[in-house]
């Protein structure tokens, strides 16, 4: 691309009374030891289930077999139809065991990452969601055959899950120390901008958005934000791989649409979102007073569009670190790379190295009395 990036530089520091740079701060919590994880009640029903399903009983490979039994062999039909159908027995690749594999991977996730709590209540209210999308004769998932929709409702119904208990003491015992610690920021936040007769308002961005989805569930009955914090979650609504694939049912987890939590947001009746990258940048929303990233910005552009959300004259920035982690250093690196880049943009001699002219032609000067007419509309 041919392009070259100006700055502004003779209106700057009038520029800088309205550009406010968050303070950064940063936060360590402890992660669980792999060989010791949480024990989540609900996924462990489930991988145990996931354990007996045998793919050669699922729709998809007895059509694919089916199908082969009809070609001739040696056709290109016929090798092509075995080639697939040996992919997806291998991998084990097909709509339902792709899916429930997927699951098990995202609840395990979110028990790592939340803690057992928030793990059962993904897994319990999944299923609970996937059961009505794979009923046959439910049109929530049109894209879903029906011998598929069969097949996943009988080995859901095999899934002895439970719902979660909203008990006090039950949350915080199967919260993790991140969770603990995010809550801790939280409150402190809260409490400082209270304190300077500020307006609370928090954006925290997390990676996966079935991992937003628990975490907001969490922040909404932990007995320590429950009554503080009016939770919103953003999703995005792009394309993804997961778009018509089981694991889509999470959408209908969302009760409230994109403008409505928007504008929720906006007015004061949210105080804090919870966001997948989709709020870091192209929809409108207010400059709030502090920006916590859950999980560590995949990349340099993420991590300063996302720290732009927090614009308020006395705003924050915060990152969250595993303890022994490398994240650390690497927004280190995005630091010093983003004051080179700074430097570079806003050096004179730039401009003399690119042969840009800056000089401001007398008649260019500007002028107030100038206006503009469009001679066809007067």
């Amino acid at each position: 691309m041919d392009s070259t990036i100006r700055a502004p530089r003779r209106n700057r520091s009038e520029l800088a009374q309205y550009v406010h740079r968050p303070e950064f701060k940063h936060v360590m919590y402890f992660s669980p030891e792999p060989s010791n994880p949480p024990h989540s009640t609900n996924l462990a029903c489930l991988s145990a289930i996931i354990e007996t399903l045998n793919i050669e009983n699922d729709p998809y490979v007895i059509s694919l077999r089916s199908q082969l039994a009809k070609s001739h062999p040696g056709t290109p039909e016929y090798q092509k139809t075995d080639q697939k159908l040996s992919k997806v027995i291998q991998k084990e690749s097909s709509f339902t065991h792709k899916g429930l594999r997927d699951f098990e991977r995202a609840a395990t996730d979110i028990r790592d990452d939340l803690g057992a709590w928030a793990a059962d209540w993904f897994v319990w209210k999944v299923i609970e969601r996937a059961k009505r999308a794979a009923n046959p004769f439910d049109n929530m998932m049109v894209t879903w055959k029906r011998s598929e929709k069969a097949y996943l409702l009988e080995a859901l119904e095999k899934v002895e899950v439970s719902p979660v208990s909203y008990y006090a003491d039950d949350i915080t015992d199967d919260s993790s120390d991140k969770v603990r610690t995010l809550i801790d920021c939280l409150l402190m936040e809260k409490a400082t901008a209270e304190s300077l007769n500020e307006i609370y308002s928090t954006i925290v961005f997390v990676q996966r958005r079935d991992a937003v989805l628990a975490l907001a569930e969490l922040l909404m009955h932990h007995p320590s934000t429950k009554n503080v914090f009016r939770v919103g979650t953003l999703l995005g609504s792009s394309d993804s791989a997961h778009r018509h694939a089981m694991m889509d049912i999470t959408r209908n987890l969302v009760l409230k649409s994109h403008d409505e939590t928007l504008e929720d947001f906006k007015i004061g009746e949210l105080n804090l979102l919870v966001s997948t990258s989709v709020a870091e940048e192209g929809i409108d929303i207010q400059a709030c007073g502090s920006v916590i990233r859950w999980d560590p910005p995949p990349n340099m552009a993420s991590y300063a569009q996302s720290r732009g959300r927090a614009r308020r004259s006395r705003s924050t920035f915060t990152l969250m670190f595993e303890e022994g982690g490398k994240q650390q250093g690497q927004v280190t690196k995005w630091q010093e790379l983003e004051r080179q880049m700074v430097a570079l943009y806003n050096d004179p001699r730039r401009d003399l190295a690119l042969g840009v002219d800056e000089t401001v032609p007398e008649d260019d000067e500007e002028d107030e009395n100038v206006a503009f007419r469009i001679e066809s509309t007067q």
